[in-house]
């Protein structure tokens, strides 16, 4: 998969289907009336992709890109779907713990439990 210029390892898209391109405005009239608007959404669909194991290296790649990269670029996923996005900085963009802890570790180091937050513009 390829996130703007960087590879990384496929990773799984854990909320592809917990978002609805339908949005729902519900109020009560004067009357008691009840008043529904519905509309379809044109972007903000959330990507959370998740890993167990990347490197140290391409972690702070990514997180790299993230302070550098305030707009939107594009990803593509191991399936070879393509999306406009941006990072989402509201839930924060990027967050990784590591595999064991280590002292002194280098960019060979695997971190585990690896968020990435994006959002379709």
């Amino acid at each position: 998969m390829i996130i703007d210029t960087i590879t990384v390892p496929d990773m799984p898209w854990i909320n592809e289907y917990s978002w609805s391109s339908r949005t729902a405005n519900a109020q009560y009239a004067s009357s008691g009336a009840l008043i529904v608007e519905v509309a379809q959404r044109q972007a903000g669909r959330p990507i959370v992709l998740q890993d167990d194991m990347l490197t140290r290296a391409t972690v702070n790649a990514l997180v790299a890109h993230a302070e550098a990269t305030p707009g939107e670029f594009d990803i593509t996923l191991g399936d070879g779907r393509s999306f406009t996005v941006m990072w989402d900085f509201n839930a924060g963009p990027i967050s990784a713990e590591p595999l064991q802890n280590e002292t002194d570790p280098d960019n060979t180091s695997l971190l585990m439990g690896v968020t990435l937050r994006f959002m379709t513009i």
